[in-house]
């Protein structure tokens, strides 16, 4: 128990007796009547008085319980910490949880699968245009896992072609491990054979890229719609080697059958055949 009340009490009751000593001066002294001054300042002394007691009152209540409650909510907030269960510790600021990464794309109606797809088409048409930087751009940051296995290779052997008329040969060469004709469907096989001789010769593995594409015309079974770019990777290979004139000769062929369109595809690529390229494109 505090002693609040008991304060309150005591202010009050000195303040009733101030007033009746008052009242009672009023009515016993009848010269007291003639003096209100004298009957005001009592009554006001008695208030005065009583409320200085009560100021007082609290002040010492409030310096003599104020660490006490202190010490009481402090007892209480160990008590609730103890009931409280114990929580899992959290990451520290700055490093959140890692989430578990999402499994690959398995169907075409995936949204990876579509926007993987659509960085194709978008690089085939900058490619056509003849911005191979910008359609290596489009493609290079796709993550593999995002594209269907099926078309992976073949998406690849596309960046690889887009990155070597780009001059960007480096990285090129760093896609030779993801050209593995073993992992493409045998349909795209050919595609991604090209690809990769294509990198190897202007590498400088002049003989990798002729195995890869032969000697000749239908040495590897290649479909007709790659045989002309099997024919441009081999002329590179042969003028590397010093065979000028069949260098030329491979060129050659190209251009009777197809025109210059494909030397001029190939021709921001680059090799040791290029000059001779650029001779026949001169000629028409």
């Amino acid at each position: 128990m505090t002693r609040r009340p008991l304060l309150v009490a005591s202010a009050a009751l000195l303040a009733a007796a101030g007033a009746a000593a008052s009242g009672l001066a009023w009515v016993a002294l009848p010269g007291f009547r003639d003096a209100p001054r004298a009957l005001v300042a009592a009554g006001a002394l008695a208030v005065a008085t009583a409320a200085l007691l009560l100021l007082g009152g609290f002040l010492q209540e409030k310096l003599t319980l104020g660490p006490a409650r202190l010490r009481s909510r402090a007892d209480r907030a160990d008590a609730s910490a103890r009931a409280r269960p114990a929580q899992p510790p959290r990451p520290p600021a700055g490093r959140p949880a890692v989430a578990p990464a999402a499994a690959p794309p398995s169907h075409l109606g995936d949204p990876r699968v579509i926007y993987a797809y659509a960085a194709q088409v978008v690089g085939q048409s900058l490619a056509w245009e003849g911005n191979y930087k910008a359609a290596a751009a489009s493609l290079r940051d796709i993550p593999p896992d995002w594209i269907l296995p099926q078309v992976r290779v073949l998406l690849l052997s596309n960046l690889a072609q887009w990155q070597l008329c780009a001059g960007d040969l480096g990285a090129a060469t760093r896609l030779l491990d993801d050209l593995d004709e073993d992992r493409a469907p045998a349909s795209v096989r050919p595609l991604v054979r090209g690809a990769r001789a294509a990198v190897l010769v202007r590498a400088g593995d002049v003989e990798g890229a002729l195995s890869l594409v032969g000697r000749r015309d239908g040495e590897r079974g290649e479909p007709a719609e790659v045989r002309q770019r099997y024919r441009i990777t081999r002329a590179h290979a042969l003028a590397a080697r010093g065979e000028l004139a069949a260098a030329r000769a491979e060129l050659r062929r190209v251009v009777d059958e197809v025109g210059v369109d494909e030397l001029c595809r190939w021709l921001p690529a680059g090799g040791p055949a290029r000059a001779t390229m650029l001779e026949l494109i001169d000629e028409g």
